[in-house]
């Protein structure tokens, strides 16, 4: 009896994990350009400050890669490219704490990893959640510094299909 109830509880923790695993191709109908701004707290004034922001989303050439250049339209010094993977259930080196796909290709992940941010570069938990629906995508970055049970919206990317 032990091990009809060992075997049924490994199978379905086997088949709950490989339902909720997350591939680079449940991201690819991100993939595009998309044109908007970026709102960040600046923690030395306490106060958003809010720039034009463009990103463009591609996957690498074998599908397996998810690569996002930044660019920001009066501020080309700061534009960056990041390639990034899945590997089990981590995008990147952060974890995807929850993925969800609607039925018409949009989805919502967000991910979280134990890093540092503020002026004081202080230890935290980042918490990055990525939102598709139809022709909006926007990513989210929030912040819990450590001792606290506060989340601060650190920055956002709201973002639009260019044309719509």
């Amino acid at each position: 009896m032990k091990n009809i109830l060992f075997a049924t509880a490994f199978l379905f923790l086997c088949l709950s994990l490989k339902a909720q695993s997350v591939q680079v191709k449940d991201l690819s109908s991100s993939v595009g350009a998309w044109e908007g701004k970026l709102t960040y707290l600046d923690y030395t004034s306490g106060k958003p400050f809010t720039m034009l922001a463009n990103i463009k989303i591609g996957l690498t050439a074998d599908n397996v890669g998810y690569v996002m250049s930044y660019e920001y339209p009066k501020e080309a010094q700061a534009n960056s490219r990041d390639t990034t993977f899945i590997v089990r259930n981590h995008f990147g080196k952060d974890k995807i704490v929850e993925f969800k796909k609607d039925l018409d290709g949009g989805y919502k992940m967000i991910t979280e990893v134990v890093g540092n941010d503020g002026n004081e570069n202080k230890k935290a938990v980042l918490r990055h959640t990525y939102f598709l629906k139809s022709n909006t995508y926007s990513i989210i970055k929030d912040v819990k510094f450590e001792g606290t049970d506060k989340w601060i919206k650190r920055n956002e990317y709201i973002l639009n299909r260019p044309g719509n």
